[in-house]
């Protein structure tokens, strides 16, 4: 019973070979046949490309298109998988500067075989936005940090060269823009006199374009100075001991060191008028006259500026 068994399956394997392979062959040509002509869908990327505006057009796009779109082919299965999954690039013409939206049709997508068919295109609508390239004059704005040795201080502000830079861009954003910082003048270890340093400014916002990088700024160290008001001193007129003041005593305002201006008392300080040359003191009479004072390494100045000498 095994024996004939075995030779039924033998009969059955190796009988009319040939025949049998080639059935074999006829039906998976079929298969292959039926497969390929089978209609399918499938999606490919095609890249978006632009042309923009001449630069005398002052035009700027704020808003670009996509990078690139899904299209959906529909076509016998073996052509659409013969297809690079990227279909290659349209170019879009935005040389105009004018347009908000733009329609992509089959007609527009490339390398497209005969046989397949373009059945959605993602997105088929395509919206942009303008705006005018303007340029604007923005203030520079500098920051301080730091402080400098005792004694000293910074006298003013900080200044710059140029003062003002210009801001070019899209309108939108050009409009906002109040101010141009620069890095922060630090004055750590500087003393008495004018110093003046490259500052690099900070990147302006998105498509926007400063017209420099970067700017001179320039600071004052002084020595620390101490005000003093010295009230009530009386005013001497010089050569004349007998005359009057109308009012007969001034204020005196001193500027200067920390130590010398403390170091000053009231008696050191003499306001004092002088008569003009001309003047007759046998006859009376009267005259406006400027108050002076003299007192060394200091900057005085007197309250009222002026008095009436009487004689």
């Amino acid at each position: 019973m095994k024996i004939r068994a075995a030779t039924f399956a033998r009969e059955a394997l190796f009988d009319n070979v040939g025949l049998k392979i080639v059935s074999l062959l006829c039906a998976f040509g079929f298969f292959v046949f039926i497969r390929g002509a089978e209609r399918a869908e499938m999606r490919f990327d095609v890249g978006v490309a632009y042309t923009t505006p001449v630069d005398s057009a002052n035009r700027v796009l704020i808003k670009e298109p996509p990078a690139e779109l899904s299209v959906k082919l529909v076509g016998p299965r073996t052509q659409l998988e013969s297809l690079p999954r990227d279909l290659g690039t349209i170019v879009l013409d935005l040389s105009s500067g004018v347009g908000n939206t733009i329609q992509v049709d089959p007609s527009m997508i490339p390398n497209i075989p005969p046989g397949l068919q373009v059945e959605e295109i993602f997105p088929s609508r395509i919206e942009l936005r303008w705006d005018d390239v303007v340029s604007k004059p923005v203030p520079v704005q500098v920051g301080r940090t730091g402080d400098p040795p005792e004694d000293y201080t910074v006298r003013g502000s900080v200044t710059t060269n140029p003062e003002t830079v210009l801001a070019q861009g899209p309108q939108s954003i050009v409009n906002l823009i109040q101010v141009a910082r620069a890095q922060s003048f630090d004055v750590t270890g500087l003393t008495e006199g004018y110093h003046t340093r490259k500052l690099l400014l900070d990147l302006p916002p998105e498509g926007v374009s400063f017209n420099m990088g970067t700017v001179e700024a320039t600071i004052e160290i002084a020595r620390e100075e101490r005000l003093s008001a010295f009230k009530g001193l009386r005013v001497d007129v010089i050569g004349a001991p007998k005359a009057t003041t109308a009012p007969e005593r001034v204020t005196v305002k001193v500027r200067g060191a920390p130590d010398v201006v403390a170091s000053l008392e009231a008696e050191q300080i003499a306001p004092y008028v002088e008569l003009p040359p001309e003047t007759d003191l046998a006859k009376k009479g009267s005259v406006r006259a400027r108050v002076k004072v003299d007192i060394p390494n200091v900057d005085a100045e007197v309250e009222p500026k002026e008095v009436t000498v009487k004689w």
